[in-house]
C-alpha cells in the first residue's frame, strides 16, 4: 500500500468513528432515550394501522394499579 492510500483509510476510519460516536452520543442522551421510549410505547399500544390496543392499554393500567396496591401493603 502506498502512503497516500493509507491516509485515506486512516481519514476515513475517523469519519466513520466520529459519526459513530455522535450516533451514540444522541442515542445515550436525554432526547435520544425519551425518543426511543415513546417509539416503543407506540409500537406496544397501537395497531400498524395505527388504531389503538385497548386490551394492552387496560391491561397495563390494570397492571399498575396492583402493582401500586400490592407495594402500598407492603410498605
Amino acid at each position: 500500500m502506498k502512503q497516500d492510500q493509507i491516509e485515506a483509510e486512516i481519514i476515513a476510519a475517523r469519519e466513520r468513528l466520529a459519526k459513530n460516536l455522535s450516533e451514540l452520543e444522541y442515542a445515550m442522551s436525554p432526547a435520544g432515550l425519551a425518543e426511543r421510549g415513546k417509539d416503543f410505547a407506540k409500537k406496544a399500544f397501537t395497531h400498524p394501522d395505527g388504531e389503538l390496543r385497548i386490551e394492552r392499554i387496560i391491561g397495563s393500567v390494570v397492571g399498575a394499579l396492583v402493582s401500586l396496591k400490592i407495594i402500598r401493603k407492603i410498605f
